[in-house]
């Protein structure tokens, strides 16, 4: 089943730290999209809930090194 997910990424602040979260986001087996947006501190994450939990996409995200935080 597919599900989107907003997560609050407070200290996102530019294009490289974008290109980094979804790069490792995207290493996840079942992601089918990963947005992030620095302007907005947002990373917004569609994925197939059988294969992958909202936890294992916050810890993708600490793997950047970067904090993030459901929102939704």
């Amino acid at each position: 089943m597919m599900n989107t997910n907003t997560y609050s990424v407070p200290d996102m602040s530019c294009a490289h730290c974008k290109a980094h979260i979804e790069e490792e986001v995207n290493k996840l087996t079942g992601i089918q999209n990963a947005n992030a947006n620095p302007d907005e501190k947002k990373l917004t994450v569609t994925f197939d809930t059988n294969e992958v939990q909202s936890a294992d996409i916050v810890n993708a995200v600490s793997q950047a090194g970067y904090t993030a935080e459901k929102t939704q």
